[in-house]
């Protein structure tokens, strides 16, 4: 009789894979060992990410500032629009 299971490796990322015939479920699996990256990549991918975060931080920064501004000229236009007669509508509490 032939084996039950199949070796393969992974085209995507080169993991060893051994796979159950029947069911199709992968039995056992190697990792392809990454490889060790320098403390100088490890410093300039920091610095990149710190650049990254800092704009993000200013997009949203000045998003808050617009969407201040936007309220801020909402309520000045609501409070324009109130009515400040002085013939209130009654309500029920205020015929007792």
């Amino acid at each position: 009789m032939g084996s039950n299971s199949i070796d393969t490796v992974c085209p995507c990322c080169e993991t060893k894979l051994k796979i159950d015939l029947k069911t199709g479920e992968v039995i056992w699996q190697e990792e392809k060992p990454k490889p060790a990256v320098s403390l100088t990549d490890m410093v300039k991918g920091l610095g990149t990410k710190q650049k990254e975060t800092e704009q993000l931080f200013k997009k949203r920064s000045e998003t808050e500032k617009d969407r201040s501004r936007l309220l801020d000229e909402k309520f000045k236009e609501a409070q324009k629009n109130v009515d400040l007669s002085e013939d209130l509508p009654l309500r029920d509490i205020d015929l007792d």
